[in-house]
């Protein structure tokens, strides 16, 4: 992922990564906003190249080296972004443990409580504001992403001591779930 120009975790990524972004002034940074996406687009098009995503995908801002509050998620299952500008959680419900990953360390896995049902006002390139509310998959996605806005990885979600699981051991996981 790396090579697809998305910060990683670790030693120099971390400070990027861990640090809290600055909010996109709207409208009078427009054109600003409007190049983020772009470049947030093009990024998430070359790791949806290289990965499907089934389950959907997204990406922050500060994921490609650029600490503003924009991110985008895929719908799980269909086409399409969801654009995130400036966004603030007003509601979380249903909280269950399930499996996440992330783009900034892709190799693993790791079990993170997170709600299923999630409420979200954004603002829109008019400088208008939404009010959304996620449910199910969609909402752990949007999760993760406002996260990231905040400078919080998965991991500092997971319960003490939980261990992250590489991919292949997921995925053999997930097999055996799915056959029993």
């Amino acid at each position: 992922m790396a090579g697809f120009g998305i910060v990683q975790s670790g030693a120099a990524g971390d400070a990027m990564l861990r640090r809290p972004v600055s909010a996109v002034d709207l409208p009078a940074e427009g054109p600003y906003l409007a190049q983020v996406l772009g470049k947030l687009h093009d990024v998430a098009g070359l790791a949806r190249a290289y990965h499907p995503f089934a389950a959907g995908m997204g990406l922050a801002a500060p994921q490609i080296g650029i600490a503003r509050a924009v991110a985008i998620v895929q719908r799980p299952g269909q086409d399409g972004f969801v654009t995130l500008v400036n966004p603030m959680v007003t509601a979380a419900c249903d909280i269950t443990v399930e499996f996440e990953g992330c783009l900034s360390f892709f190799d693993v896995r790791g079990g993170v409580p997170r709600a299923n049902r999630l409420t979200v006002s954004y603002q829109l390139p008019d400088g208008g504001w939404r009010t959304e509310t996620f449910v199910g998959a969609l909402a752990r996605l949007v999760a993760h992403e406002i996260d990231h806005l905040y400078g919080r990885l998965y991991i500092d979600r997971m319960e003490p001591g939980a261990p992250l699981v590489p991919v292949a051991e997921y995925r053999l996981r997930r097999c055996v779930e799915l056959s029993g």
